[in-house]
């Protein structure tokens, strides 16, 4: 099974960037948006693994979130990976990067223990959307500018996600939750 950790968003906070994305796909963009349920920041990408060790992934999140304590984020700004002239990826950054950057490392260097590849490259951050090419881009540019998402949210738990991928897109089921202290 395909699996990933990640930290869910409230019902609100989707709602608002699903209208908000509705503006953004009025530039035509060539790009795959990400369905709003589906958004969420993710802090461990697993891939597939077996079912022999779902125990101990969930003993790792159980043990890192005892560790560390809620939270409340802010959303930020929209950007690009890897750049505005070469966009790949549209998302919006959020707050705390340091405690983020703290949670996701606790856990890869407790899921290296268990097999598991350490990749140290978490940047805090919701994708929007994956481009395939440039195409009016510029439009996307000139939407942003006008548009704010400064909107808080609490973390109170780090979840582990399944994720089944169809051909109308992936369908993420919650697995398993630990909560913070």
């Amino acid at each position: 099974m395909r699996l990933f950790i990640a930290i869910d968003l409230p019902e609100n906070l989707k709602e608002k960037l699903s209208r908000i994305v509705l503006k953004f796909k009025k530039c035509d963009l060539d790009a795959k948006w990400v369905d709003t349920a589906n958004i969420h920041m993710t802090l461990k990408f697993l891939g597939e693994t077996r079912e022999d060790d779902l125990d101990k992934i969930k003993n790792v999140l159980s043990s890192v979130a005892a560790f560390f304590s809620k939270l409340e984020l802010n959303t930020g700004e929209f950007g690009f990976f890897p750049n505005e002239k070469s966009p790949r990826i549209f998302f919006i950054s959020t707050d705390k990067e340091e405690i983020l950057r703290k949670i996701s490392f606790e856990l890869e260097e407790r899921l290296e223990r268990i097999g598991f590849t350490r990749e140290g490259r978490f940047k805090s951050h919701l994708t929007i959307a994956r481009f395939r090419s440039k195409k009016n881009v510029e439009c996307l540019m000139k939407e942003i500018k006008d548009i704010s998402i400064k909107e808080k949210f609490e973390v109170s738990e780090i979840t582990l996600f399944k994720s089944l991928l169809k051909p109308t897109g992936p369908v993420y089921e919650k697995i398993f939750s630990a909560a913070l202290k």
